[in-house]
């Protein structure tokens, strides 16, 4: 820095000026270069005395100049730093990671800190680690991530002790790292104790709930078992649509699937606020909250989309239910003989109404639900296809019975007054019809036998007169051709063609088949009578001597 000319001459303070021979006429001259100094620039170079006054007098001048000592240069002095009275101090969470004192820019160390402190604190919350720390302008700027913390000046670094304003700055970003990471640890701790303790609460207040919806589900069943009058029947103007006990059922069933129903929801919310507490489980709340809510959303959209038709549509299930109750109280009353119908006899009344409902259903489903909801390939219509289908796979045996049926009457495989037997059962035709055979056995009960069961039994045909087939067993020693001889003109006025054979024959019995032809209703009965008494006359003439 320049020296300005005037301070060249002035000496300064506290020396002592020597007062020797001046030369004539310096003093005019002085005055006049005092005279012009305040035009020059106080920073500029300053002219020498020899070329700033005339020819004449530059060299009484240059003698002055070398006779006065030069003045020491001036300096500046640098702004004086305002001190706090009180440190400011900058914290992460509990911990104090530096202390200011200093103003900077026009900041005072509280406003500084108050700005660090809101910095750290938005850092905390999003979760950034890289803390660093950045030299510009003799300044230290200390950055969290991408969020500026604070900018230290050589002062702080002066006042905490340290040499540099490097080292300082280091030290606080160790500070400022390590109080991070102590206080997402405590943070992270305290989150997953309050987590569980809610949890804990959660499941108190599940269990509560769920400990009074079974008490009210208890009662419920209670008194619907208990005073079963005082339910009343579903009505629709003066119509009955379900009567006492199908509505106390029907309650009865809502209540049992109610008790399951707030279980399954209280523990679903449970879960749901569980999950919603930890960082590592908030992936399954939502899985969980899609799984159940998104369906459930969507559902609930399609139904508000279709409230229209969905009114059209109960007024029809409506009509279709009373359509369904004039029916059943029609065809009720006609079997009980209270209804007198020409048409329709009293005993095939309840078929006829239950084949009646089973196909106002099905075209209810096939005819009018298309027609209602536009759509034929929905799902009502496919519904009443597959009620057609069951229908028609339901009727697969009794088709197959008729086709047995009409091979048996056109191909005169029986005729009425045939004796068969068919499996363990035997008779006499009575009539052939499409679906069945009619016998009467030995006793005169009456059989009916569907045409399908002779495909899974053989049929024996008799013809007009039945065969009857006798085991007689006998001691060895009578087993003669005598004593069937005898036997045989025995059995002979209770039939035709009597055979007698010999088919067993043991250590000291015998066994004897005796077959005979008779149309008799107690031909087996008789002939045994018969056999017996020639059995024991032959017994007798066989032990005479």
């Amino acid at each position: 820095m320049q020296t300005p000319a005037h301070a060249m001459l002035i000496p300064p303070p506290g020396t002592t000026r020597r007062h020797g021979p001046q030369p004539r006429g310096i003093l005019p001259l002085l005055m006049l270069l005092c005279c012009m100094l305040p035009g020059v620039p106080a920073l500029a170079q300053p002219l020498p005395l020899s070329q700033a006054m005339a020819p004449g007098e530059a060299g009484d001048a240059g003698a002055m100049a070398a006779a006065v000592p030069p003045a020491p240069a001036a300096s500046i002095e640098p702004t004086p730093v305002v001190l706090a009275d009180k440190p400011a101090e900058v914290r992460v969470g509990d911990t104090v990671v530096l202390s200011l004192r200093a103003e900077h820019a026009g900041r005072s160390a509280p406003l500084r800190a108050r700005s660090a402190n809101d910095a750290l604190h938005d850092v905390l919350d999003a979760g950034d680690d890289d803390v660093r720390v950045d030299h510009a302008g003799g300044t230290a700027v200390i950055y969290v991530g991408g969020q500026q913390v604070i900018q230290l000046i050589p002062i702080d670094a002066e006042l905490a002790g340290d040499p540099s304003l490097a080292i300082y700055a280091d030290r606080i970003v160790a500070r400022i790292r390590a109080a991070l990471k102590t206080e997402r640890t405590r943070s992270a701790v305290a989150g997953g104790i309050f987590g569980i303790s809610l949890a804990v609460l959660f499941a108190v207040i599940a269990i509560f709930l769920l400990r009074r919806a079974w008490e009210l589900a208890d009662r419920a069943a209670a008194w619907l078992q208990a005073r079963p009058e005082q339910v009343p029947a579903l009505r629709l103007l003066s119509s009955e649509l379900a009567g006492r006990d199908t509505v106390r059922s029907a309650l009865a069933l809502g209540v049992a699937f109610g008790r399951w129903i707030a279980l399954l929801g209280l523990l679903y919310a449970w879960l749901i606020a569980t999950f919603s507490l930890f960082e590592s489980t908030r992936g399954v709340t939502e899985q969980l909250a899609g799984a159940v809510l998104n369906p459930l959303a969507t559902l609930a959209s399609r139904v508000a989309a279709a409230v229209p038709l969905l009114v059209i549509l109960v007024f029809a299930l409506l009509v279709l239910v009373l359509l369904l109750r004039v029916v059943r109280l029609f065809f009720r009353e006609v079997a009980r003989g209270a209804t007198v119908v020409g048409w329709l006899p009293r005993d095939l009344a309840a078929p006829i109404g239950t084949l009646a409902e089973i196909a106002l259903i099905l075209l209810a489903l096939v005819l009018v639900a298309p027609v209602i909801t536009g759509n034929v390939e929905g799902a009502a219509p496919r519904i009443g296809l597959l009620g057609l289908a069951a229908l028609a796979l339901a009727t697969v045996p009794l088709g197959a019975t008729a086709v047995v049926g009409l091979a048996t009457l056109f191909g005169r495989w029986l005729a009425p007054g045939d004796w068969i037997e068919m499996g363990p059962r035997s008779g006499r035709v009575l009539h052939l019809g499409l679906l069945e055979t009619r016998l009467r056995d030995g006793d005169g009960v009456e059989l009916r036998i569907p045409h399908l069961a002779r495909l899974l039994h053989p049929v024996r045909v008799h013809g007009r007169t039945p065969r009857i087939s006798i085991a007689l067993p006998v001691e060895r020693r009578l087993a003669t051709p005598a004593l069937a001889e005898r036997l045989a003109q025995a059995l002979a006025p209770l039939g035709s063609d009597v055979v007698v054979q010999l088919v067993e024959v043991g250590d000291t019995r015998a066994t004897l088949e005796l077959t005979l032809g008779s149309t008799e209703a107690d031909a087996r009965s008789a002939c045994l009578w018969a056999a017996l008494e020639a059995l024991e006359v032959y017994r007798r003439e066989s032990a005479e001597p």
